[in-house]
């Protein structure tokens, strides 16, 4: 039972994002972007100033954000790599096409 439950909780997740990339985005919090925004700074220079740019751009922070979370370091829900959320969301939509044929 707690399998189909899993897969249930798959198939909504491939359901509620459009994209792999925007499941990721839902995982990560303003708090994990602070961290990498502060990560980057402190890296760049010990005594950063306002005026001296950042060495990571907010792009780079997201998509460090989104490495952390498929690889199950951050997040607050369940792990799914990219290749497991394009089958299901091709099977999904595989699903809604038949079920839009029977009703014809």
């Amino acid at each position: 039972m707690e399998d189909e439950q899993g897969g249930a909780s798959v198939d909504n997740i491939v359901n509620e994002f459009e994209t792999y990339e925007s499941f990721l985005d839902s995982q990560v919090t303003s708090l994990d972007l602070y961290y990498l925004e502060v990560r980057a700074v402190l890296g760049s220079d010990p005594l950063p100033t306002l005026e001296r740019p950042c060495c990571a751009t907010a792009h780079e922070d997201e998509e460090l954000a989104r490495q952390l979370v498929e690889l199950g370091y951050r997040g607050s829900g369940e792990v799914l790599k990219r290749e497991e959320f394009e089958m299901r969301k091709a099977a999904a939509e595989a699903a809604r096409l038949a079920k839009k044929s029977q009703k014809k």
